[in-house]
């Protein structure tokens, strides 16, 4: 081939992508979607635990029976529950500020209020029940209220129970201090055989209408149930508190036991937990307490419990939303570990997108910019070979740029674009062409220079 004259054609290349422009272009969408997934991955809690420690309460007593059915329920989606037994609502609380317990039943009122603003190592899920508080005291004492137990010996529950805080409140605020009556701590089933013995004057108890000790003191013929005539002060006076009456007869219907409505009051039995609970464990202890708590029974109607009411401890969040809206959608639907897997991805895939959208969307935008700017320092090389040709060059300088314009083409020849850039490419070829023709005739002379 001689000087001058056009490169043998070759087809250009338009349906390749190089790794330079893929490396350029990708790596850093690729650290930028692999940083919103970090990122995301230090937000996003970790899978929920499969085991989960629930501080219920003395053998025998209500709060243990309601553990076993927690614990089977637990049990049918996968997650152990280890069961504490314990004193009672003080000793729970204890486990759970300590970090022992992870969830538990604490009686209302229990634990101090806490003031507003501060936070809270232990959240509430809600009231599951009501506690009926009884006091029964022997015959032939001449009480009719609880200000008239003063100076008398009166069982207020074991210690670690919350039977024993909330009698000290109550006869404290009737008006008999701690040294103003002899106070036996003891069980439920100890003060009910004291009573019988005549050892004791008065005990407090707190347990449902049908407790075995309670039927059996109503069936006492030497005791009786101490009505509380001033119920609505008393919860006015604490939130924890409301007012309660047992219908004649609820207790045993065949034996007509309690003989006459009794006027009493109760507190919830709350479901407490661990601040840093999984929301999935909260979530899973909601269910099963609408599963064990929310049907009729002998101290409430159906949907009565659970609830968010008379509460003395901060409601979780999980809680909140579920007595306002009920399940999250995915769990009212899918098993309980299939849920927390869709709802761990959803967290995961949502701040992903939103970052991969865009990338996708600039990309392209950016491949372009790219290419347009390769082909530009195309342009610019053939501009610069215009300039060092002059106005009037002559035949010798000619002759010495065409070799040049040759050598240009066949570089453009050998350079891979893609097909979205075909048209810019031959039409810089055809501009080749076109300044090697000018520059072939007689008295040529250089065009304009072109620009990318």
């Amino acid at each position: 081939m001689t000087p001058g004259q056009p490169n043998a054609r070759r087809r250009i290349d338009v349906n390749h992508i190089s790794w330079r422009d893929a490396v350029v272009i990708g790596v850093p969408m690729a650290a930028l979607v692999a940083l919103a997934f970090w990122f995301t991955l230090r937000f996003v809690q970790p899978a929920p635990p499969d085991h989960l420690v629930l501080s219920s309460g003395a053998a025998g007593g209500d709060y243990a029976r309601y553990g076993e059915r927690y614990r089977e329920f637990f049990r049918a989606n996968g997650v152990t529950i280890e069961l504490l037994n314990s004193n009672g609502s003080v000793q729970n609380a204890e486990r759970l500020a300590s970090g022992q317990a992870d969830a538990a039943f604490v009686q209302g009122g229990t634990l101090p209020p806490v003031p507003e603003g501060a936070e809270s190592p232990v959240a509430s899920l809600g009231a599951l029940y009501p506690e009926v508080v009884w006091v029964f005291v022997r015959d032939g004492i001449g009480a009719k209220m609880l200000r008239d137990l003063e100076g008398r010996r009166i069982a207020i529950g074991p210690q670690g129970s919350g039977l024993r805080p909330l009698a000290r409140w109550l006869l404290d605020a009737s008006g008999i201090p701690a040294n103003g009556a002899t106070l036996v701590l003891t069980t439920g089933a100890e003060a009910a055989d004291a009573l019988e013995r005549g050892e004791i004057d008065a005990a407090f108890f707190i347990a449902g209408p049908a407790s075995p000790v309670i039927v059996r003191l109503l069936a006492m013929p030497q005791v009786h149930v101490l009505p509380f005539v001033r119920g609505d002060a008393y919860a006015r006076r604490s939130g924890a508190i409301s007012n309660f009456v047992v219908p004649r007869g609820v207790s045993d219907l065949a034996r007509d036991l309690p003989r006459a409505d009794v006027h009493t009051i109760a507190v919830n039995a709350n479901l407490l937990v661990r601040s840093d609970l999984h929301p999935a464990l909260m979530y899973l202890l909601l269910d099963a307490a609408s599963s064990i708590h929310g049907a009729h029974s002998i101290v409430a109607d159906a949907g009565q419990f659970p609830n968010a009411r008379n509460q003395d401890v901060p409601l979780a969040d999980e809680a909140e939303r579920f007595y306002r809206s009920g399940k999250p959608f995915l769990k009212r639907y899918l098993p309980y570990w299939l849920a927390n897997l869709a709802d761990r991805l959803i967290l995961l895939l949502i701040p992903i997108f939103a970052v991969l959208l865009p990338v996708l969307r600039f990309m392209p935008v950016l491949y372009e910019y790219r290419i347009n700017a390769r082909i530009g320092r195309w342009y610019a090389r053939l501009g610069e070979l215009e300039d060092e040709i002059g106005d009037s060059p002559s035949p010798e300088r000619i002759a010495g740029f065409l070799p040049r314009l040759d050598e240009l083409e066949a570089q453009l020849n050998e350079a891979a674009f893609p097909g979205s850039a075909a048209g810019q490419v031959y039409a810089l070829r055809a501009a080749i062409d076109l300044v090697r023709e000018r520059l072939g005739r007689p008295g040529a002379k250089a065009m304009p220079p072109l620009r990318a």
